[in-house]
């Protein structure tokens, strides 16, 4: 039995595909613009109408019958996941998103591909496609094929124009003042333009020649008067946020053993960027936040290389999606790629792994250290997979990545128990150092990447434009320990710092900070950004 196949022209299916986009794939964007204009709706009317214009004559230029239809299915895709992610987290897809996206590991990527998503493709994509696959084109000859399309689209153009025209001094202002917020959720555009930039700045980074930084980097403390080794361990963190650890006022005991050591927590602390592929190399370089591109970044050594210079042993433990270029130049151990199975499954580690692996690493120092740790910490949206169920206090707790299948309570239950985790990790940590005190004079300097949203407002996870991010994305946690020698080998008043504690701190602070924690003396440290300096006796 043959299947009837439609016949259509070009231009119909071109129309009908912007319908489709705009109507279907789009409710983030019109609920945004609707907002936007909510006490003038006849300018939403005349926006969307322009908008709806520009999707025609586009789709139009390229309405040849060889490319039309696959394009079409495409297009229909990518607008079908984007506003998966759009409808169900609240993300803007930009730049920085679709990097993460591409450099993720395939367990992370997996955690995302749930029941809901995949119904959600075939429904918004696959039987779209399928339709669009299954119509036959009619068109008239070339020349006045193309004579009809250029008119049309002409007349598409300049009716969008003569709309916007019509008051263009609120849709300028909107553009202007809202053009990631609201033009960022327009789909499949928004996908299409973030991955059209992130190509074009991997192929400029390219060219970016390194300069070296640092090279002047000198020990003042080569060696102690104990012979013991300065030892100093920072640790990343991941997707924690300041808002979820008791130590800063946190109604839930989410650090019941960092609470028992003797810690120094910073309550007011800032991020560099709202996700990992900005944050972590942002807070190894030696910019500030409004300083900061990838394309500096590219162009510069950062704190390790210096460190390296100064003749510190320097080492990256990675228990993530990588050091994103911090640790190119320097000993690295993907500790994932052991799958150890202690700690490990279906492609990820708990963080435990990092505690084991600085164990047998306590061999190989041969003079002063530092090693970073980086923490799969609480990255979501599986929080449930970061801790051992031994951890699961808050309960009942999220057991799956599709957040519509739990309550709100449910998704913060997993989220807290993953604090919990990493306050258990962290206070082990600490326990190690001091087991080994023979050895090192030791300290540990803890800051997370960026922190989460877990549905304030509609958003969940992370990665919102920095401009518009929610506080409990930007504020993060900063958590420091010294062992008594290591404070007094680097003259260090850990009263003073507590004292102090609650003075602002950020991401900008920890390459100057470090430096001035390993005693490395260099051209390169400022020091009012170093962040103990104050409490450093002279």
């Amino acid at each position: 039995m043959r299947i009837a196949r439609p016949t259509v022209s070009s231009g119909v299916l071109c129309l009908a595909t912007a319908l489709y986009l705009l109507a279907f794939t789009n409710t983030p964007f019109w609920q945004k613009l609707g907002a936007y204009f909510a006490a003038h709706p006849s300018k939403l009317i005349v926006g969307g109408t322009a908008v709806f214009l520009v999707h025609v004559a586009i789709l139009l230029v390229f309405s040849h019958r060889v490319i039309l239809k696959p394009m079409i299915m495409l297009l229909v895709l990518v607008a079908a996941g984007g506003s998966y992610f759009a409808d169900t987290f609240g993300t803007i897809i930009d730049r920085n998103v679709v990097e993460a996206a591409l450099t993720t590991t395939s367990a992370e990527s997996g955690a995302l591909i749930t029941p809901n998503f995949l119904l959600h493709m075939m429904v918004y994509g696959v039987i779209p496609c399928l339709l669009v696959a299954l119509i036959r084109l009619s068109d008239p000859p070339f020349l006045r094929k193309l004579a009809v399309n250029t008119l049309i689209c002409i007349i598409c153009l300049v009716g969008a124009l003569i709309l916007i025209g019509s008051d263009y001094g609120s849709f300028s202002s909107m553009y202007r003042e809202h053009r990631v917020d609201i033009m960022g959720r327009l789909m499949p555009s928004a996908v299409i333009r973030s991955l059209a930039s992130y190509a074009t700045h991997s192929v400029s980074d390219r060219r970016i020649v390194m300069k070296p930084l640092g090279v002047d980097a000198k020990q003042t403390l080569p060696s102690l008067l104990s012979g013991k080794k300065l030892l100093t361990i920072i640790v990343v963190g991941e997707t924690a946020r300041a808002a979820n650890f008791s130590l800063f006022g946190y109604d839930r005991a989410t650090n019941p053993e960092l609470a028992k050591q003797a810690v120094v927590a910073f309550p007011n602390t800032a991020s560099c960027g709202t996700d990992t592929a900005v944050s972590l190399p942002c807070m190894f370089s030696p910019f500030t936040r409004v300083e900061y591109t990838q394309s500096k970044f590219r162009g510069s050594e950062n704190l390790l290389d210096v460190l390296k210079h100064a003749k510190v042993q320097v080492a990256w433990f990675e228990n993530n999606t990588g050091s994103k270029g911090v640790a190119d130049r320097i000993e690295y151990k993907d500790l994932q790629a052991f799958d150890d199975k202690r700690f490990c499954e279906s492609g990820e580690c708990k963080d435990q792994i990092l505690i084991e692996s600085l164990k047998h690493y306590f061999g190989s120092i041969r003079g002063n250290t530092t090693v970073v740790l980086h923490m799969t910490g609480s990255h979501g949206p599986a929080y449930f997979r970061r801790y051992p169920q031994e951890f699961a206090k808050f309960k009942p707790d999220c057991r799956t990545s599709q957040f519509s299948d739990c309550t709100a309570e449910e998704i913060r239950n997993a989220y807290d128990n993953s604090i919990l985790y990493t306050d258990h990790i962290l206070s082990e940590l600490i326990n190690l150092l001091q087991a080994n005190e023979g050895e090192f004079a030791s300290s540990m300097i803890y800051m997370s990447d960026h922190g989460e949203s877990l549905g304030e407002n509609g958003l969940y996870l992370h990665a919102a434009p920095y401009f518009m991010a929610p506080e409990v994305q930007t504020h993060v946690p900063f958590i420091a320990w010294f062992s008594p020698e290591y404070a007094s080998a680097t003259k260090l008043d850990v009263s003073c710092l507590k004292a102090g504690a609650a003075e602002a701190a950020s991401h900008d602070n920890l390459f100057h900070t470090v430096l001035g924690m390993t005693g490395v003396a260099t051209s390169v440290y400022d020091q009012s950004l170093d962040r103990f300096s104050d409490c450093r006796r002279k």
